[in-house]
């Protein structure tokens, strides 16, 4: 079986991140997203993959450079889903079409496999703000008709995004002027021998960073395998939950406490003192003598003593000085933090530099 990642466009609804990566690569729970989807999918039966790019094609080529499973395609026409599976009308047989920024289970992936029949199978899901998706209207377990980012919803049922095909979409796709996949086959419903599945775990469309963290949370929650490597280095007085991943090269230093569920990536220093609760810290990192609670640091992050931090996202190479206290916050890539800041509620730029004891909020 194949499967085809769309993750070409540029979302820029995840400023202040996606200038200086694709979402499909934010290190979501320490790895990037889209390797941790391609690890599901190959645990399914996937034998080859097709990445569909063309924002940061560079990134992708070299992050994926000597894979022979995983082929880089580029799309040129950017206008929707429909025209990035033109670019792999090659293929022959069944494939699954998962968007490069979302999170689903490695059993709902399966489901969908295991259930697959007819023509087409999608995964669905209940969604509360159901105007902003695909609605399914359904009769029994078949699909009759999806409706786009309906004002008034008649339900609340709506489309992830996620299929399984078959090669024959590849004619609708050609003969259709629309290069939306949705309206495509909604155009064909009748035709169609649609099915779905409900989705039993946990679906995310990481469309802002919000979402993001949303996202670093879940898979830690649900998906984060308890290790430390036998190259970590840890204090005998730092105090270290069964719930946590410890990279290589990780040093913990003594004093320090680190709480689960948590992600302490490569190379990452946890200086003395310090206390992490339920976060990811990136490769390379520093953290000194702070207190971090549930947030998500990119690599390369410095931190510095007596900081604060609680459900805050941390774009790379930010520089934290000591006494600033930052709360629900989405910190730019490279930004500078000046002593005794503090910041609630705020989007800062890429490179971003404040004043000694400034309030942002």
């Amino acid at each position: 079986m194949k499967a085809v990642i769309p993750a070409a466009k540029k979302k820029d609804d995840m400023f202040p991140f996606s200038d200086s990566k694709p979402t499909s690569l934010m290190p979501v729970k320490g790895e990037p997203l889209i390797l941790q989807t391609i690890e599901k999918l190959k645990s399914q039966g996937v034998d080859e993959i097709y990445v569909i790019v063309n924002y940061m094609e560079k990134a992708f080529r070299d992050f994926f450079d000597g894979r022979t499973d995983v082929n880089i395609v580029l799309q040129e026409d950017l206008s929707g889903t429909a025209e990035a599976l033109k670019n792999v009308d090659f293929i022959e047989e069944d494939f699954i079409v998962i968007n490069g920024d979302v999170v689903i289970s490695e059993n709902d992936i399966g489901k969908l496999v295991d259930s697959h029949e007819g023509d087409l199978s999608l995964l669905a899901t209940d969604e509360s703000k159901a105007e902003k998706f695909g609605v399914l209207s359904i009769q029994n377990d078949e699909i009759v008709g999806i409706e786009e980012k309906p004002e008034d919803p008649e339900n609340t049922l709506v489309n992830s995004g996620i299929y399984l095909l078959k090669p024959d979409i590849f004619e609708l796709l050609d003969s259709s002027d629309s290069s939306s996949l949705t309206e495509i086959i909604n155009e064909n419903i009748e035709a169609f021998d649609a099915r779905f599945r409900l989705i039993e775990d946990y679906w995310i469309d990481i469309g802002s960073p919000k979402k993001l963290w949303e996202a670093d949370r879940v898979l830690r929650e649900k998906e984060l395998v308890p290790n430390v490597s036998d190259d970590a280095e840890i204090s005998e007085t730092a105090s270290v939950d069964k719930n946590v991943n410890v990279g290589s090269g990780v040093e913990i230093d003594e004093g320090a406490v680190v709480k689960g569920p948590t992600v302490i990536c490569e190379n990452a220093y946890i200086g003395p003192n310090t206390v992490v609760e339920a976060s990811t810290i990136g490769n390379d990192s520093q953290v000194e003598n702070c207190h971090l609670k549930s947030s998500f640091l990119f690599e390369e992050n410095i931190v510095d003593s007596f900081v604060d931090l609680e459900e805050v996202v941390l774009g790379e190479e930010c520089d934290l000085k000591s006494g600033s206290v930052l709360k629900e916050s989405f910190i730019g890539p490279r930004s500078y933090i000046d002593m005794n800041n503090s910041i609630r509620g705020v989007k800062f730029v890429p490179d971003a530099r404040t004043d000694l004891g400034e309030i942002s909020k």
